[in-house]
């Protein structure tokens, strides 16, 4: 008996053992090896011949390109939602987030209407978003005339994801946060925003100041192929590779009827009446808009940019960057919802203040920001910022529409977050695009942006920010000690540098000084000691 009893133990183990190798190589595989190294079928597809809308605004500036500043949430809707309805041959859609709520949801309903015209439909999504939301992505894929790939995918749907952050971080923590809306090969707008209400104050809660800009002309063509680069790249796996493939017509059938009564039910909703007296609504659309004609260039890093294993072969955006940043003569502004710089960055930061040049930095104050982790590496810089002379304004978390064309908040006490990323460079440059100004941007995150240099356009991104955001809706900071309207400049004491930050507010018809983040709570202020105890800084 007792032989027979090791000798079934002797079996157990065998086979535990051999379950156990088993597990291991299906994870080498499908985890370590995910779905876009398995060299699954995927055909490629290259942006079509341009068909321009506007044509003839284009003929009036050869070789150069037309840009218009969508600074205003409820224009940036309709600008995407009517270039989409207007496409006729083509349109690819890049991005980091699109939401199922109802900006997306009406977003959905113009691409299939653009499908059932017989235009391409080309959706690049990054798939860090994705949970849950697995059926919505395949039926919407299953439609004819509509494509979906997915970048840099998890094998394991599901909360079964979570997985692979364990088991290849060095993967997965790697995502692809370009923003590009693109029609016909002749038109585009690329920015700070993703798809979804909080981005065009659909949300009545809760909503992002953020810019983009919508772009015609040659530099169009070069979006385009930064597309068809990301398209065709093997990180980005066509839907039906993970998915269970539903029945076309089926699906196709019943998401237009989804989509249908969900549009009639938003009809009377505050989102639907907002839209109805913005700005590009009452100047006729698109085709009413007064463009600024200019040459620009595109910036973006390759979508190789997420293979960890090649590092010292890549040029990342961040070096064309900082160069653009290190050829100002006299003054930088740096706007970004998440501002780290880190050693380096701060070192470089303080080294063109030694050579003289002014800058100011706008991102969020701790109470309106929607990444706590994210402050905490951006307040350990702050007394070193400013005893250098940088000028720092936080946003407030109040919500307070900015812009040329403003238009109420939709509800009062909603609250916003600064989410828009651009760098403007001696008043005459301007950098507009998705990257923010921290190490996961710069190191981690693939990213895209346009440089325009123009005079007018970098003046109506400064107003915006300079005049808004120095009023009455963002904090300045100062070290206590401080003029208001004086730097501390180069060769500021040590001990300047360690008096205590306070915060200046115009509130009513005075000024009011903070002595802590204003406004924070006391969660986010012990949330925030704790992230700076924990080494988080590069994934920041």
């Amino acid at each position: 008996m007792t032989n027979k009893i090791l000798s079934f133990v002797r079996t157990l183990k065998l086979l535990l053992r051999s379950a156990i190798e088993l597990f291991e190589k299906i994870l080498d595989v499908f985890v370590n090896r995910p779905a876009h190294l398995l060299r699954l079928p995927r055909e490629k597809s290259f942006s079509l011949q341009e068909n321009c809308y506007g044509k003839a605004e284009l003929k009036k500036h050869p070789g150069r390109s037309g840009f218009y500043l969508l600074e205003n949430n409820l224009d940036a809707f309709l600008a995407r939602y009517e270039l989409i309805e207007h496409s006729e041959k083509t349109l690819d859609l890049q991005y980091y987030y699109f939401h199922g709520d109802t900006s997306g949801r009406l977003i959905s309903r113009a691409l299939i209407e653009a499908a059932d015209r017989n235009v391409r439909v080309r959706i690049l999504l990054d798939d860090i978003e994705t949970l849950g939301a697995d059926e919505s992505v395949s039926t919407l894929n299953a439609h004819p005339g509509i494509e979906i790939r997915l970048f840099n995918p998890f094998f394991f749907r599901g909360l079964l994801r979570y997985i692979e952050f364990i088991t290849d971080l060095s993967r997965v923590g790697r995502r692809m946060h370009n923003k590009a809306i693109i029609a016909d090969n002749c038109q585009a707008i690329i920015g700070g925003r993703n798809i979804g209400d909080n981005y065009f104050s659909a949300n009545p809660e809760f909503f992002f100041v953020d810019i983009d800009l919508l772009s015609m002309g040659p530099i169009v063509k070069k979006i385009s192929a930064s597309f068809d680069e990301y398209w065709n790249s093997r990180w980005a796996v066509p839907v039906e590779n993970l998915y269970p493939v539903p029945d076309k017509k089926t699906a196709s059938k019943k998401l237009k009827r989804y989509l249908q009564r969900y549009v009639q039910s938003v009809k009377q909703v505050d989102f639907e009446q907002a839209l109805k007296q913005s700005s590009l609504q009452i100047n006729k659309g698109l085709a009413g808009l007064t463009y600024i004609w200019s040459d620009a260039k595109l910036f973006y890093d390759a979508p190789t940019k997420i293979d960890s294993d090649n590092e010292a072969e890549k040029k990342y955006l961040k070096t064309d960057l900082r160069e653009i940043v290190s050829s100002a003569r006299h003054s930088v502004t740096l706007i970004s919802p998440y501002f780290v710089p880190g050693t380096q960055g701060l070192k470089w930061l303080l080294e063109m203040r030694k050579n003289g040049i002014e800058i100011c930095v706008y991102t969020n104050s701790l109470a309106a920001t929607d990444v706590v982790a994210v402050h905490s590496g951006y307040a350990r810089y702050r007394s070193q910022l400013l005893a250098a002379g940088v000028s720092l304004y936080e946003l407030k978390p109040s919500a307070y529409v900015m812009g040329r064309n403003r238009l109420k908040v939709l509800r009062p006490g909603s609250r916003s977050s600064l989410h828009a990323k651009t760098v403007i460079i001696d008043n005459e440059r301007v950098f507009i695009g998705s990257p923010n100004l921290d190490p996961r941007s710069s190191n981690l995150n693939t990213e895209m942006g346009l440089l325009v240099n123009n005079k007018v356009l970098a003046r109506q991104v400064l107003d915006l920010f300079s005049g808004d955001m120095t009023r009455k809706n963002s904090y300045h900071l100062m070290l206590e000690g401080q003029h208001k309207n004086s730097a501390a400049g180069v060769g500021a004491s040590a001990s300047v540098a360690k008096s205590r930050i306070v915060w200046s507010s115009e509130e009513g018809e005075g000024e009011r000084q903070y002595y802590s983040d204003p406004q924070a709570g006391f969660w986010r202020k012990l949330s925030v000691i704790v992230y700076r105890l924990l080494p988080v800084e590069a994934f920041l």
